[in-house]
């Protein structure tokens, strides 16, 4: 009886331990977890700013997916985007992981795939509306100003099918974890 008490025991303070441990590692600087991510892209002088927010999902092992309020499956139908961005886009999906120099900066990279809308046929010719027509890729480097808030600076690409850029264009970014 008293082997079968010291095994719980031992058991219930192993979990105890291993419960702490978890915890911990949620509440270090750990970029696992959904974000609200703010972006600014910067845009030529005298012209409105271009601001918009996305979710992303960092996974543990290094995997993300990104949804975003501005780049979308009716991205198309915003009149207010300069024509290379007029594209219906997919989800993001990608990697992200710590840099060798501090492990509160991470690396991002992420792709889009980019569908033809109704105004984007002098940008991606011989397109009709729904074809897939090129990829958007992001490239981003992030730091962990404290558990729950990122900021840092990303590159973004689009191009068409035979690999030719149609946009390019960088900015900054801050993002708060979703609690």
């Amino acid at each position: 009886m008293r082997k079968l008490a010291f095994g719980i025991a031992s058991i219930v303070l192993s979990l105890a331990a291993l419960l702490g441990s978890a915890r911990a590692q949620a509440d270090d600087h750990s970029i696992v977890g959904t974000w609200i991510v703010t972006v600014t892209v910067n845009t030529p002088p005298g012209a409105p700013p271009f601001v918009f927010t996305d979710f992303i999902a960092f996974n543990q092992g290094g995997t993300l997916t990104a949804a975003s309020s501005a780049f979308n499956a009716h991205t198309s139908e915003n009149p207010h985007l300069p024509p290379p961005l007029v594209v219906d886009t997919s989800d993001g999906y990608g990697v992200w992981k710590s840099t060798d120099d501090d492990s509160d900066r991470v690396a991002i990279t992420f792709k889009r795939f980019l569908f033809a809308g109704a105004a984007t046929s002098s940008i991606y010719p011989f397109s009709f509306p729904g074809q897939y027509v090129g990829v958007n890729a992001v490239q981003a480097v992030g730091t962990l100003q404290n558990a729950d808030q990122l900021a840092g600076s990303f590159t973004t690409q689009f191009t068409d099918l035979a690999g030719q850029p149609t946009f390019s264009g960088n900015g900054t970014f801050t993002a708060i974890r979703l609690k």
